[in-house]
């Protein structure tokens, strides 16, 4: 066979292009012993498809296959379940949920029926020298908050803005009006 003959049919091949009769040929050449060197690293590949052709089972196949069929069914047999338990154990689940749901209702009305305010001064002079004390503070910060206002506004005072031509620039402008027209609306 033509190595020529031979390289067209391996890019048939890669190609998956070749009909059933062609992978013969290729299996035939590869499976001889004077493949040339270039084409050896190929005759493994179809090599392989022969000799798996070639293998089958052994003959105590059978016997090892009811052997270990034989071994699941008794392992299977070890493992029995018994059905009585299954509504008892639904019954059990019922009963650990509800006594669950109950506990916690009940720790949780406990827990909100503390007061949320209460009277933390034995001593009521105490109580109203500390209640003094922060509205004192207060007014403090508030007064301070005053009087940086005030200050602001002074400063914005003497800059000596000119509140009228700000103003004048809120006017809306039309664009159909002429010039004369707006300088009308801003005097």
């Amino acid at each position: 066979m033509e190595l020529s003959r031979i390289h067209s049919l391996l890019d048939k091949y890669w190609n998956c292009e070749t009909s059933a009769y062609e992978e013969k040929e290729l299996q035939d050449f590869f499976s001889r012993n004077d493949v040339p060197f270039g084409l050896q690293r190929y005759a493994p590949l179809f090599s392989y498809r022969e000799t798996q052709q070639s293998l089958s089972l052994g003959n105590d196949f059978d016997e090892r296959l009811k052997t270990a069929m034989d071994k699941a069914k008794i392992a299977k047999k070890e493992y029995v379940t018994i059905k009585i338990f299954l509504p008892l154990l639904r019954i059990a689940a019922s009963v650990v949920l509800i006594a669950g749901l109950g506990a916690s209702l009940f720790f949780i009305a406990k827990q909100n029926n503390k007061p949320r305010f209460a009277e933390t001064y034995n001593d009521p002079d105490a109580a109203l020298k500390h209640a003094t004390f922060a509205l004192e503070k207060l007014s403090d910060a508030l007064q301070a908050g005053e009087n940086a206002s005030l200050k602001t506004l002074q400063n914005i005072d003497e800059m000596g803005i000119d509140w009228m031509a700000l103003d004048s620039l809120s006017v809306p402008i039309h664009v159909a009006a002429g010039k004369e027209e707006i300088k009308k609306e801003q005097l």
